[in-house]
């Protein structure tokens, strides 16, 4: 009976490693190393527009506590 059971726990192990191979294969996969490259670059991308889109409100706000008007801020671009 301690065999069986044995058995049965060694077959759900064995089921439970391939498939997590599997999975992990499909990641480093030329495909999937290309996807998760994709959405890092996006995710990138989303930050530095992030940052751009905050820089341009504090300037923005600096200008106006300063005083310095919009026509001043077409001269120097």
């Amino acid at each position: 009976m301690k065999r069986i059971i044995w058995l049965i726990v060694g077959i759900a192990v064995g089921v439970y490693a391939v498939t997590r191979l599997k999975k992990r294969a499909q990641v480093l996969a030329p495909a999937g190393m290309q996807e998760s490259a994709a959405k890092l670059a996006a995710a990138v991308r989303h930050f530095g527009d992030q940052v751009r889109e905050g820089m341009a409100e504090r300037e923005t706000e600096l200008r106006d506590a300063l005083g310095i008007e919009a026509q001043e801020r077409e001269d120097y671009r």
